[in-house]
């Protein structure tokens, strides 16, 4: 994955659940407005939050980590260019695990920085990789609209 495609999907997704519970769309340096949202967008915020449970680096805030292949399944199915759909993609809010934290400060990833962090992404990658979740695959949960 390229330097700017990792900042976008991964190190600014992360960087904002650092401080707070967040939506997908609001922690998608992607995401412009519901209208515009297309299937791509979706599946990679899909992929983003399937690596990120699969490595317990970030959780919902309300339901128990066995409800995660619920949660990603039903926005699968759940358009987010339409207001039904999109009401599904903003009620889910997710932050970051003590794992994610402990990531975030061990890299020392400034939480305000616009640059890539290269120890960040070496070490989220190998952890991907651990996991079996590396960024040769993809579409974990596939879009189902």
């Amino acid at each position: 994955m390229n330097d700017q495609n990792f900042y976008d999907w991964y190190q600014t997704p992360i960087r904002r659940m650092y401080n707070c519970d967040c939506s997908l769309p609001f922690v998608s340096r992607n995401f412009i407005s519901f209208e515009n949202v297309t299937k791509d967008w979706a599946q990679n915020s899909l992929d983003y939050l399937y690596r990120t449970f699969v490595c317990s680096l970030c959780e919902n805030e309300i339901d128990d980590p066995g409800e995660n292949i619920f949660i990603l399944n039903r926005l699968a199915n759940s358009d987010p260019s339409n207001l039904d759909g999109y009401g599904y993609w903003e009620a889910y809010q997710f932050h970051l695990t003590e794992k994610g934290m402990a990531l975030v400060k061990e890299c020392n990833l400034d939480l305000n920085s616009q640059e890539i962090c290269p120890l960040f992404k070496a070490k989220l990658t190998a952890m991907f990789e651990e996991h079996d979740v590396g960024f040769d695959k993809k579409a974990f949960v596939p879009i189902q609209f």
